[in-house]
């Protein structure tokens, strides 16, 4: 009897350290104790090495897109707007400048045909004159939301008034524009 129990208690303590061994979708395996732990199961080298490349999928790098720069003459005397600038869904239009007390006033517009709302819209510029000198540069944020009002956003498939740039030049007749929109951000 004594050593039929004892037999008994080597099988139940051999099955207590027992552990399962389970093969995941991507083909490692794992081993799952029952303590309620687990460890990854050690694959023989030719094993591991076929599992590294059929779940590796090949990187393949996007490439970066930089920014698309526009350029134009602004002419104080002509009423046509000066350039339209699109990004993301986001299209700003910077309309006829004037010039007043010391600055370049150009006024803009907004329209966001994205599907998101749009929370704030920077733009990039430099001002040259006709002969190319820079005067001015800069980074302005034509559309800005308040923080956490919805009814500030500027919402999908809408238009609205932007923020003008104001920039203190001296007066000439004609000026050079470069702009670009450097940050749409949405919610």
């Amino acid at each position: 009897m004594k050593t039929m129990i004892s037999a008994l208690l080597l099988v139940w303590a051999s099955m207590s350290q027992a552990s399962e061994l389970v093969t995941l979708k991507d083909g490692r395996q794992i081993q799952i104790n029952n303590d309620f732990t687990w460890q990854y199961a050690q694959p023989q080298k030719k094993e591991a090495i076929e599992a590294v490349t059929k779940s590796t999928p090949a990187v393949v790098a996007a490439p970066i897109v930089q920014p698309k720069i526009q350029g134009t003459t602004v002419d104080l005397s002509s009423n046509k707007p000066l350039l339209q600038l699109s990004d993301s869904g986001v299209d700003v239009v910077l309309n006829a400048a004037n010039y007043s007390y010391g600055e370049l006033v150009i006024p803009t517009a907004i329209t966001n045909q994205s599907r998101q709302s749009v929370i704030q819209v920077q733009i990039q510029w430099s001002l040259y004159d006709e002969q190319g000198n820079r005067l001015q540069e800069g980074n302005n944020a034509v559309w800005q939301s308040i923080k956490r009002m919805g009814d500030t956003y500027l919402r999908p498939q809408t238009a609205a008034d932007g923020k003008a740039l104001h920039i203190a030049v001296p007066s000439h007749n004609r000026y050079q524009l470069k702009a670009t929109i450097s940050a749409v951000e949405t919610r």
